[in-house]
């Protein structure tokens, strides 16, 4: 575990600040890390230690024996596996890149990686001690303590910590990530990180380390961002993942720290619904009200319609009565509706936005006619990947709107199209109608608000519009300058379909 651990971008860090003499080194004793208090031991720049073997800083009567034991070190290792605590202790003799020789202690800790042994060393200088007996017991206690700092903040991090190559092959699992994922860590390493990632995000996942790699530019780097991750059994969650880069000697790798973000998405949501619920209330109580004062009102009449023999007031009253039900019943199926939405009806598949629009249209044909609105379709459309009934609601709200609110326009016309941006689909419906004012963007997405009340209708289309987008983690706005003639786009984004 402590292989993968050194290779986490703040345990690099870790390295780099400490008072030891640190360096990690291949099988071959190729120097490939060090830290800035070795650097100062044996005055060599980090650059020119990258281009060093072990070898070189030790004095040359030593190096033929220093090879052998190397080798030896090398093939113990790899025959017994990872050592649990310090491999070996030398006392050699340094050489500095002024000539001078100096007493060191060196302690030895093998690392076993997907790509190799390596070996950090652990170096003092320990000339400035008084006696070399007290030398050893102080600085095997001070490896000791930065070897259980490093296992302690590994097993005990809560975020997943996970280091990956520049192809994507996962080199570090630490527990958080075994807890996440339920994958073992011995299951995860060597596999490509794809494995961690549902559709679509699965395709698109190479791609940003690939146009990072050649371009030197990518918005995931650095950066903290929302995406969904996927566990050994296929259930997805979301997560917030930073990515930051780091190089440990010609290598370039990848270090991801992933939270489940589960509870926040939750918090949120019921937010949403709070706010949603004091909507609610205010409808029953004003919405609902209304309809229901006109038949009390229109009742009292009846009855003295009744009692005066006015059969043609009867009538009147009786329809006014029968009118204020039938609003009241439209009112409380459309609530019935909306709150069938919190999930999907129908289990998510690919199929044919072209298809689908050409469905709803066939839906509201009777008003497109009566209307004599021109509907342009764009001849090649993308596939959507959701719930096909839901989203076939939403297609038909959006043109039954727009055919609503053309007004007095002499040439009404619906545009309809779609595209890809960004791994999103977003697709549009345009009119040529009565626009709607900035002010009101917002307000028209919201429960029971119609902004014209000659129109008839509930107001609840597009909060049914929302709703289901939002279901499919996607998100729907409207763009208009309110002026009659410009009409309106409104927009809806979901997630590309899988390939």
């Amino acid at each position: 575990m402590l292989s993968r651990l050194l290779r986490v971008e703040s345990f690099k860090h870790l390295l780099e600040s400490a008072s030891n003499a640190l360096l990690i080194s291949d099988h071959k004793g190729q120097i490939v890390f060090s830290n800035t208090a070795l650097e100062k031991c044996f005055g060599y720049t980090g650059k020119e230690l990258l281009g060093l073997t072990i070898e070189d800083l030790i004095p040359k009567r030593f190096r033929l024996q220093h090879k052998t034991y190397h080798a030896d070190y090398i093939a113990s290792s790899h025959l017994h596996g990872t050592h649990q605590g310090l491999s070996d202790t030398l006392k050699p003799l340094g050489l500095h890149k002024n000539g001078t020789e100096f007493p060191l202690e060196v302690s030895l800790i093998p690392l076993e990686t997907s790509t190799g042994l390596y070996v950090l060393s652990i170096i003092q200088d320990i000339t400035p001690q008084r006696s070399a007996e007290e030398a050893p017991s102080q600085y095997q206690a001070l490896a000791w303590e930065s070897k259980a700092r490093l296992q302690a903040i590994l097993n005990t991090a809560t975020d997943g910590i996970i280091v990956i190559d520049e192809n994507g092959i996962i080199e570090t699992f630490n527990p958080g990530a075994e807890r996440l994922f339920g994958y073992k860590a011995a299951e995860a390493i060597g596999q490509n990180i794809l494995i961690l990632m549902p559709s679509p995000h699965r395709e698109q996942g190479t791609g940003y380390i690939e146009r990072y790699l050649q371009t030197g530019q990518g918005e995931f780097i650095g950066a903290s961002r929302e995406t969904t991750g996927m566990r050994k059994n296929g259930s997805t969650f979301p997560i917030d993942i930073s990515i930051s880069e780091m190089r440990l000697g010609e290598r370039r790798l990848f270090t991801g720290i992933v939270r489940d973000i589960t509870e926040r998405h939750h918090f949120k949501e019921l937010e949403e619904k709070n706010a949603e619920l004091e909507r609610f209330i205010y409808t029953v109580s004003h919405d609902l009200r209304s309809p229901l004062i006109t038949i009390q009102g229109f009742s009292g009449m009846l009855k003295q319609s009744f009692t005066q023999h006015n059969q043609e007031q009867i009538l009147e009253d009786i329809g006014r009565i029968q009118a204020a039900a039938g609003k009241m019943q439209l009112l409380l199926d459309d609530l019935l509706e909306l709150s069938r939405i919190g999930r999907l009806l129908n289990r998510p598949e690919k199929f044919s936005l072209s298809d689908l629009v050409h469905e709803a249209i066939e839906l509201v044909q009777g008003a497109i006619t009566k209307g004599g609105v021109q509907i342009k379709v764009a001849p090649t459309l993308p596939h959507l990947f959701g719930d096909r009934r839901r989203l076939l609601e939403v297609m038909q709200n959006l043109i039954e709107n727009a055919v609503k609110f053309m007004g007095d326009q002499k040439a009404p016309r619906i545009e309809i199209n779609a595209y890809e941006e960004e791994g999103k689909l977003l697709c549009y419906v345009r009119d040529n109608g009565m626009g709607i004012n900035p002010r009101y963007h917002d307000k028209i997405f919201n429960l029971f608000d119609s902004l014209h009340q000659s129109v008839e209708g509930t107001g609840i289309g597009l909060a049914i519009v929302k709703r289901i987008i939002e279901v499919h983690k996607g998100h729907v706005w409207v763009q208009s300058a309110g002026v009659v003639g410009q009409g309106s786009t409104f927009y809806f984004s979901l997630p590309r379909a899988p390939d």
